[in-house]
């Protein structure tokens, strides 16, 4: 199968030359490629030694007692027959959330062995995390999500047109190249981002079998509920799991999950959901000033699922139409293009931290309304409004601009760049510079 290579890998390059670097946890929801960057991390150093704690559920015992980096590097050499040698070794310890004394003992590494090079990782990390006091400073995060729109267009030969973006500075494209990259974004749509499905298409070039590939790996979350959820809190897990495609766009409800379950127990399941890596809650903000979070309310947000092609696979929507026509902006009424929109927002920024994105909602007698996300570029609150390319209605945008002061906006949609009445209008595919500030 295609090897796909991540942006991620070079930032993980300079941690590799990074004298002051610090072990690294590798956060993101499974199958989303973090074993693959470490292994190909690995590829260049003289050992690379990978422990998997759910299929080496026995080497946790090196952990125990007392936890002194050389006395457990001498003991997995020992019992694995691997060499490890701080330098020139890179140690992996996979599904780490399956030993939690070894999560506490990546601190140690860092104090007492730093010159060892040490990534962790695991698909249901974030579960443990919350059990564990681990200290500050003493670890470095990485935030790992499916594959970008950009990052599509670097693994199937058209990094050039990422280059051109990225350094296009806002002004039309040429109609022909305008065209070509719409229709990368409607494959790309369908597609989603997670890379066994995008390495697969590229090899093969064929819809039917990443469909199949999404249908198994929408089934590997599911076989995943019983890892973290009690017995009892499974069923609640799958609703909202399902729910979550039906209300794209909306205000997400507990109600139209089910009227018969308290929402405590399906706020519980979100939750869940969240921590796992595959739902995003994108809380309403105030956005009266920064940070947006700072004025963010909890009691009312949407969800995002997360990623574009497994959620056209749980909706079984039929791609087949939208091969003859690149405008997906109006599949599901629009609710696609919205999470495209969002899941762009999200990939793009910093990696380190895990990312918060945010809508505005006004709700009043005289009018309600919404804009699709907030957020800030250049230190400014910036309203995002998504919009399909045959429909261009701007009204909660401009409600917004004329109630919080502001004098700019962006417009997402088919159309090229254009700037109208401090208005930006932005393709699908150039969310990228957007976010970078280009």
């Amino acid at each position: 199968m295609i090897q796909l290579e991540r942006d991620l890998s070079m930032v993980l390059g300079k941690w590799k030359n990074d004298p002051g670097r610090k072990p690294l946890i590798l956060k993101g929801a499974r199958q989303v490629g973090k074993s693959w960057l470490a292994r190909e991390l690995g590829k260049t150093f003289d050992n690379f030694v990978e422990i998997n704690f759910e299929r080496k559920s026995e080497a946790c015992a090196f952990f125990d007692g007392n936890i002194e980096p050389a006395g457990i590097i001498k003991n997995i050499s020992n019992y694995f027959g691997v060499k490890i040698t701080p330098g020139a070794t890179l140690l992996f310890l996979d599904e780490i959330q399956e030993c939690p004394k070894a999560i506490m003992a990546l601190r140690y590494f860092y104090e007492d062995l730093p010159q060892l090079h040490v990534i962790s990782a695991g698909s249901l990390l974030e579960f443990e995390l919350q059990n564990i006091n681990v200290p500050v400073g003493r670890v470095n995060f990485i935030y790992v999500y499916p594959l970008s729109f950009s990052e599509y267009l670097t693994v199937s030969g058209k990094h050039n047109l990422r280059t051109m973006l990225l350094e296009n500075k806002f002004k039309p494209v040429p109609e022909p190249i305008h065209k070509l990259l719409n229709e990368e974004v409607r494959n790309y749509v369908l597609l989603g981002g997670m890379p066994e499905v995008i390495a697969d298409f590229l090899e093969f070039g064929q819809f039917d079998r990443s469909r199949d590939i999404q249908t198994d790996l929408l089934e590997t979350y599911r076989s995943d509920f019983q890892k973290y959820a009690k017995k009892h809190q499974v069923k609640y897990l799958h609703k909202v799991f399902e729910s979550i495609p039906l209300q794209l766009g909306d205000k997400f409800k507990y109600t139209n999950v089910s009227e018969d379950i308290k929402s405590r127990e399906l706020g519980d399941a979100l939750d869940m959901l969240q921590m796992a890596g595959i739902a995003y809650k994108v809380y309403h903000s105030s956005a009266n000033g920064i940070p947006l979070k700072a004025e963010s309310d909890i009691k009312k947000f949407k969800v995002l699922f997360f990623d574009a092609g497994l959620t056209q696979q749980l909706l079984q929507l039929d791609y087949r139409p939208f091969l003859l026509n690149p405008d997906f902006s109006r599949v599901n009424n629009g609710a696609i293009a919205e999470l495209f929109t969002g899941l762009e927002l999200i990939a793009y920024r910093n990696y380190k931290e895990k990312a918060d994105i945010f809508y505005w909602h006004r709700e009043a007698k005289s009018s309600n309304a919404e804009v699709d996300y907030i957020t800030t570029l250049a230190g400014k609150i910036v309203p995002v409004e998504v919009k399909s390319s045959t429909t261009g209605g701007m009204k909660s945008l401009r409600t917004f601009m004329q109630i919080k002061n502001r004098n700019f906006a962006i417009k997402v949609s088919g159309f090229n760049f254009s700037l109208f009445d401090c208005v930006q209008s932005v393709p699908f595919y150039a969310l990228e510079s957007l976010v970078k500030g280009n």
